[in-house]
């Protein structure tokens, strides 16, 4: 059984994110350049005790987020969904955010959404998102990897397919809570994770934005106003507030950096 998006409150962190300030950052999120061998499906238990999934692309990017199941059967057959419907360009809907931003969702025959994506700064960003998904369950196969994201509460620093440099934040669930655009140098994506740390670590940083339905964003800006971070949805702005305060708390502690 699926749960919906309300149940998010309770895993109380965000998806891969759109990261930039203080560093060469490229534009656009994300590497449009999939190899099969290494995408695969991250399982883990959110505060709800509600089992989720990523769709985790080849050079480490989370392009898809499901939403809560009760067990881990039911995710793993959500994640067989994504494979069967995902290759169906019309099986996507762009939808755009009250504050500019533009996010999708993956829906099935029935039209329940199977997985919404990150937010995305532009439409022709979040149009080459779906092309991303797209891609990689056309590669997938009728037996995707399923496996549990590394517990472990750390920044992840790795190169891309495309010989970019990229982090993401993982939660001490397995979850991927943040992630970056691409960066030149890894020098410049270490730079890209403490202008994340300072600044997510000061709540007047964080902004709440209205998407649509009645769902909630979250921004994290820098002193410039300038959105440094970017998560998923909430189905309501206290669950989207919660979510800011965890996520502040996280950040005001040390976290190890991993780099290949």
């Amino acid at each position: 059984m699926m749960i919906k998006a309300g149940s998010l409150v309770a895993v109380l962190f965000v998806g891969s994110a759109l990261v930039g300030c203080g560093a060469a950052a490229e534009e656009g999120e994300g590497d449009n350049t999939i190899q099969s061998h290494s995408a695969h499906f991250e399982t883990f238990v959110g505060k709800d005790g509600k089992v989720y999934w990523d769709l985790v692309a080849g050079n480490g990017q989370n392009v898809l987020r499901s939403q809560g199941y009760t067990t881990s059967t039911s995710a793993k057959k959500g994640a067989l969904s994504v494979v069967a419907n995902g290759p169906d360009a019309t099986a996507y809907e762009i939808l755009e955010a009250a504050d500019g931003t533009y996010y999708f969702n993956l829906r099935a025959d029935n039209n329940e959404i199977i997985g919404t994506s990150q937010m995305y700064s532009t439409k022709t960003n979040a149009t080459r998102g779906v092309s991303t998904v797209r891609q990689l369950t056309n590669l997938l196969g009728t037996s995707p990897t399923v496996s549990t994201g590394v517990k472990q509460q750390r920044f992840e620093v790795f190169m891309g397919e495309d010989k970019k440099y990229y982090f993401h934040l993982r939660a001490g669930n397995g979850e991927i809570v943040l992630g970056s655009q691409a960066y030149t140098a890894k020098s410049s994506a270490m730079t890209g994770i403490k202008s994340v740390q300072t600044n997510g670590a000061d709540t007047s940083r964080w902004v709440t934005v209205e998407a649509v339905n009645g769902e909630y964003g979250i921004h994290l800006t820098a002193g410039n106003n300038e959105i440094i971070a970017q998560g998923e949805l909430y189905s309501t702005k206290s669950n989207a507030t919660a979510a800011v305060s965890t996520l502040v708390s996280t950040l005001s502690q040390p976290i190890v950096v991993i780099s290949e």
